[in-house]
């Protein structure tokens, strides 16, 4: 597949971004390698520095239903991240929320000094806080393949960060029971262990992944490690509260779309 292709690839989401126009299929020789180089080139040409990443596909369901046999990764710019409690304007995409425990990189993860292992990672961590990640698609087709997922950011939209729940990593947050809240619906149950059985295997998965691409992660960048209670889909203006094990909350009200954006 030509350079050329898919630097238009990205131009096609900048557009979609900006306008709420959904995106066609993607070329069926679109490998997940080249996805990532789309989304690479995404993000360059929205012009602005990685502020945080986003990790997906962190259950064993999610994997098979992708045919896909580990995580994948999202990035995440500055102003995608939003301080609890927010309100965010209803987006021309469909939407859903995740309740995602939030790890905060303390120093940088130098390409030099992986592999990484979980006690590398636990050592560099600075911060760990409640989190709702807003995620969309911007396929109007549900089908998507594992390269359009992927090539569409991991459907990486905005990132809810609350309540700073510790500042360094305890074994606890391994299996903190958490709750996401709504208005009309019954809260969902979940707990961080979803998330590959311990979020902080999360993050040691990305910090790995993007040695492999020559990347790091870097001093204060956020991770949002995995859904700690699943695909919650929204369909109105509701509030939504996730409750870490009473330690902390994150909080988001998704408000109708307005003619100036998100709020």
């Amino acid at each position: 597949m030509e350079e050329q292709v898919l630097v238009e690839l990205a131009r096609t989401f900048v557009a979609a971004r900006s306008d709420a126009r959904s995106v066609p299929r993607v070329p069926h020789d679109l490998t997940a390698e080249r996805a990532y180089r789309v989304q690479s080139k995404t993000v360059a040409l929205l012009g602005a520095p990685v502020a945080g990443y986003k990790v997906g596909l962190t259950t064993p369901s999610a994997q098979m239903a992708m045919g896909w046999g580990h995580p994948i990764a999202g990035r995440l710019h500055a102003r995608d991240l939003l301080r609890s409690p927010v309100q965010v304007a209803a987006g021309g995409f469909g939407r859903f929320a995740e309740a995602e425990l939030l790890f905060e990189i303390g120093r940088d993860l130098d390409v030099g000094d992986s592999p990484f292992s979980e006690a590398d990672i636990a050592r560099s961590i600075s911060g760990l806080f409640a989190g709702i990640e807003i995620c969309a698609s911007r396929y109007a087709h549900d089908d998507v393949t594992i390269s359009e997922l992927i090539a569409d950011n991991a459907n990486a939209d905005l990132l809810v960060i609350g309540a700073q729940l510790a500042s360094t990593w305890d074994a606890r947050f391994a299996e903190l029971p958490v709750i996401l809240e709504r208005e009309r619906e019954e809260p969902v149950i979940g707990s961080t262990a979803a998330v590959l059985g311990n979020p902080l295997k999360s993050v040691t998965w990305l910090a790995n992944w993007l040695a492999g691409q020559g990347e790091s992660l870097r001093k204060g960048q956020l991770v949002a490690s995995g859904s700690c209670t699943g695909f919650t889909e929204l369909h109105g203006p509701e509030t939504l509260v996730a409750r870490f094990g009473g330690i902390g909350e994150a909080s988001v009200t998704i408000v109708p779309a307005n003619p100036k954006g998100r709020k």
